[in-house]
C-alpha cells in the first residue's frame, strides 16, 4: 500500500475487517497475521488470544509497519515485523495463520499457500479473506470512463500474474496443498446509499485511479486522458448517482493434517 493509503486500513477492525477470525482464534493461540498493514486488525486478534497467546504482523511496507509499532507498540503479546512472507522465517509454527485481501496483489498465489501451510502448525488452520475482483456490482452502471478504467486495471493485474477471481480459486489450491476440511465463507462487502460511511466507501476506485493508476498508465493499458476522466466522472458519479456497490469477498479456511 502506497503512502496516504493507509486510512482505508486504520478503519478497519477484526470485527468490520476479518469477522471470520472470530470463530477461529482462541485464547492462548499463536497467531501470524500476513500483510498485517497498519496493525488496525492485528492488534484485536491479540486481544484475541490473550496474554497466554502471541500474535506477530508481518508486512513488506516499512511505514506501515512504523505506523503499527507506534500505535500498538506497547502491547505485550504483539510484534510487528518486517518481512516477505517467501523469506520469513521462525522457530515456531502458528495455530493460526491469516491474511485478508493481500494475495489478490500477489504473484504466484499458490506459492504462497504453500508457504503459509509451511508456517501453519499440524492440527492449525490456515484462513484467507480476499476478492474476486471480476465480479464487483454498482447500481447504476459506473460512467464509460471509469468501466475503461476498471478493464485496464484488471488487464494489468493479470498480465502482471495477479489473480483477478482469486477468491473463488482458493478452494483448489488449499486442496493441491494438502489442507484438509475446506470450507468457506461469503464476507461480500456492500454499501448503499444512506449508510453513514458510504461516499466514503464507494470513494475505493477514485483512489484506485489515483493511487494505482499512474503505474497503469506508465505500462501502457491507459492514457492519462484516460486515467484522469475517470477519476473526474466517477466523482460525479459518486456524488450525484450511485446508490450501490457490492465487493465479492469470500473467507477460505483449511486444516493442516495431525
Amino acid at each position: 500500500m502506497p503512502q496516504g493509503s493507509q486510512s482505508v486500513l486504520d478503519r478497519r477492525t477484526v470485527v468490520n475487517g476479518n469477522a471470520n477470525l472470530l470463530q477461529l482464534v482462541k485464547r492462548g493461540d499463536r497467531v501470524l497475521d500476513v500483510g498485517c498493514g497498519s496493525g488496525a486488525i492485528t492488534k484485536d486478534i491479540a486481544g484475541l488470544v490473550g496474554a497466554g497467546g502471541m500474535v506477530i504482523g508481518i508486512d513488506t511496507s516499512e511505514h506501515l509497519i512504523a505506523q503499527a509499532k507506534q500505535n500498538f507498540g506497547h502491547i505485550a503479546n504483539l510484534s510487528f515485523v518486517v518481512a516477505n512472507v517467501n523469506d520469513f522465517q521462525t522457530p515456531a509454527q502458528f495455530d493460526v495463520v491469516t491474511s485478508a485481501r493481500v494475495l489478490q496483489w500477489l504473484s504466484h498465489p499458490a506459492d504462497v499457500i504453500r508457504k503459509l501451510v509451511a508456517l501453519t502448525r499440524p492440527g492449525g488452520c490456515l484462513t484467507i479473506l480476499d476478492y474476486n475482483h471480476t465480479r464487483i456490482e454498482f447500481s447504476p452502471d459506473l460512467p464509460t470512463s471509469m468501466q475503461v478504467f476498471y478493464h485496464a486495471f484488471l488487464q494489468w493485474r493479470a498480465d502482471a500474474g495477479m489473480d483477478n477471481s482469486i477468491a473463488d480459486n482458493l478452494d483448489n489450491m488449499y486442496r493441491d496443498s494438502g489442507l484438509l476440511e475446506v470450507q468457506s465463507a461469503d464476507y461480500s462487502e456492500t454499501s448503499i446509499r444512506g449508510q453513514r460511511e458510504f461516499q466514503e466507501d464507494i470513494a475505493l476506485w477514485s483512489k484506485v485511479a489515483d493511487v494505482r493508476g499512474p503505474q497503469i498508465v506508465a505500462d501502457g493499458y491507459i492514457t492519462e486522458e484516460e486515467r484522469v476522466k475517470a477519476i473526474h466522472d466517477y466523482q460525479s458519479w459518486m456524488k450525484e448517482h450511485a446508490q450501490y456497490m457490492k465487493l465479492y469477498l469470500r473467507a477460505v479456511t483449511g486444516y493442516v493434517s495431525n
